[in-house]
């Protein structure tokens, strides 16, 4: 079958035209803009793609599938859909033509599913086993994000944010998972959630259609309790348990939830002591650079609670702290965790990128927006070994290669 994608240089659309390249069909894909790492892997698989959501970059195909980030208003899917071509949503497709089949374990939540997913696969794979998986990120110990194979097993992250234009419903909807892992539930994605109330419903949605078989875990520490009320108000088919975890921090955390996801097929001790192994994610508190006067952080942490625990993390090996952070998501820029990140600011030495003039109003004394001329009083050195932590799910503008730069010379 010939495979057209469009939005290909997003983490889960890149991954599934993999995955259809390596199920043999023919794949093409488009974006306005494919750059590395997601550039390099297609290359690399064999995966012809376009720079441009032109008329011309249209190619003839069986079916074109549609990423979540491809509006109504776009160019080339408009003459698709003038060309009455079949079209097809990312996770619809992956449903049809692979989960179907599989045993899915879903691992949802407004942070951590990148980490706990990769997690679960590490321990299988150091297990033995050969499970499916699709990671959006890029595990740094493992081969690649995605893997097919002949398990019964796929790992996936279950993503709360809508499926494509034309289907507004979250993507965890179709992948119809046997187990599904809840981590945490908190207010995120402002474009298309009101309040953390329209989020939980779709949990408890979600949670209603899973079949008698199948099995639900709560990090019972990490969702309100008005949630928790609203399971033992309904009946459903699926058995709940509730997880409370008592860890120092949240790699702990992490490491239990996985055992936990997979105690069916693996002892606890057995996957606690593979993760000793373990060695992350890029862009889950990576360091990027260390001597003996500097650490880089760089970690994806754009929601207040994920950048408090990685905070956590910080202190727990040093106190001499610089913190910046991206205002990326929708949620940070629309001014909605103001509040929770003011908290945050005060207490160490903090910078801004991206922070609107609004906020900077609000945020002032606490914390200052980056300038090129920051950078030199940030890399200067201290009596103490410094750590520098980057949190932001975008690129920090440039801004992180400038302090990197700074630090190598």
């Amino acid at each position: 079958m010939k495979i057209y994608f469009l939005g290909i240089s997003g983490t889960f659309m890149g991954n599934l035209a993999q995955i259809a390249k390596a199920m043999g069909h023919e794949v093409i894909g488009c974006d306005c803009r494919v750059y590395p790492p997601m550039s390099d892997e297609l290359n690399s698989s064999g995966i012809r793609f376009f720079e441009g959501y032109e008329e011309k970059n249209i190619v003839d195909a069986d079916i074109y599938v549609i990423g979540n980030a491809i509006s109504k208003e776009n160019r080339l899917l408009k003459e698709i859909l003038r060309l009455e071509k079949k079209v097809i949503s990312g996770p619809a497709w992956l449903y049809e033509n692979i989960l179907v089949d599989k045993k899915v374990i879903a691992v949802s939540g407004t942070h951590g599913k990148t980490t706990v997913t990769s997690m679960i696969a590490h321990a299988m794979i150091n297990s033995n086993y050969d499970p499916n998986y699709l990671i959006a990120g890029i595990p740094n110990k493992l081969k690649k994000s995605w893997n097919i194979s002949s398990d019964e097993v796929f790992i996936i992250e279950a993503d709360e944010y809508d499926t494509c234009y034309f289907d507004k419903r979250p993507k965890f909807f179709h992948y119809r998972p046997s187990t599904l892992l809840i981590n945490n539930i908190e207010f995120d994605h402002a474009d298309i959630y009101e309040n953390v109330e329209m989020i939980e419903n779709n949990f408890l949605k979600l949670i209603n259609t899973m079949p008698k078989n199948s099995k639900v875990l709560i990090n019972e520490n990490k969702v309100s309790n008005s949630f928790k009320d609203s399971l033992n108000r309904e009946y459903f088919d699926a058995t709940i348990e509730l997880l409370s975890l008592d860890t120092k921090n949240i790699h702990e955390e992490n490491k239990l939830l996985a055992a936990h996801a997979i105690e069916d097929i693996l002892p606890k001790d057995t996957v606690l002591k593979v993760l000793d192994g373990y060695i992350g994610v890029k862009r889950r508190f990576e360091t990027i650079f260390e001597d003996k006067n500097f650490e880089l952080i760089d970690d994806f942490a754009h929601h207040p609670t994920a950048i408090e625990e990685t905070i956590k993390m910080v202190r727990e090996k040093t106190e001499n702290l610089i913190l910046i952070v991206e205002f990326g998501s929708n949620s940070m820029k629309k001014g909605i965790h103001d509040k929770s990140l003011l908290n945050i600011f005060r207490n160490q030495d903090t910078y801004m990128i991206n922070a609107s003039a609004e906020q900077g109003k609000i945020f002032l004394g606490q914390a200052k927006e980056l300038t090129n001329n920051d950078i030199a009083e940030i890399c200067a050195l201290d009596i103490k070994k410094k750590t520098i932590l980057m949190c932001g799910n975008r690129d920090f503008q440039g801004f992180q290669k400038l302090i990197l730069d700074k630090l190598i010379k």
